[in-house]
């Protein structure tokens, strides 16, 4: 007969065992379910975010260009006055024209974009296309025939550039550097 008590208690002891695992089972299936509905939520609330990101970056994208238009419909309206001028006095056209250069350098520093070093420089090829070389100061920009463009950091356009080429003219002296633009 010991046996058989030992086998009720021994189930007796057991009960209240598998409620407790039971009862934990339950606690961490909800508990999954509250984790999973909170990862859920997280996962479309980025979604959204990625989305509106995009909006903005688009949204920015198009201001800039906005900005730029903007910045440069004076110069626009500069050549259009200096075309009407041409027709009338063709000699008042070059005054007309320096102003509206001017002009179009403001909007472009306006913008950030600055020029690249010229004559007198040191050459960089970062910064510097040599397109050709003359007597003159080695390494030295001589001459610049297409102004460069940075913006920030980047470039937009290299400058093309006549480097010196540190070859002396016959009298034995470096050439002096060729005034350019």
């Amino acid at each position: 007969m010991e046996s058989k008590e030992t086998a009720a208690e021994t189930c007796a002891e057991e009960l209240p065992e598998v409620e407790r695992l039971r009862g934990e089972v339950e606690f961490l299936k909800a508990e999954l379910e509250a984790s999973k509905d909170k990862f859920l939520r997280l996962y479309a609330d980025f979604e959204n975010y990625k989305k509106r990101m995009v909006q903005e970056l688009e949204s920015a994208h198009r201001n800039g260009k906005f900005e730029a238009i903007r910045a440069l419909l004076g110069t626009l309206d500069d050549l259009e006055r200096a075309l009407g001028f041409a027709s009338v006095k063709p000699e008042d056209l070059i005054p007309g024209i320096k102003s509206v250069l001017e002009n179009f350098s403001r909007s472009l520093r306006s913008l950030g974009v600055e020029t690249v070093p010229g004559v007198g420089a040191e050459f960089d090829p970062r910064y510097h296309e040599a397109i050709g070389a003359v007597e003159g100061e080695e390494g030295k920009v001589m001459h610049v025939y297409q102004q460069g463009f940075r913006y920030g950091e980047m470039l937009v356009r290299p400058a093309r550039v006549v480097v010196g080429s540190g070859i002396r003219s016959e009298a034995g002296e470096a050439q002096p550097p060729v005034e350019g633009n």
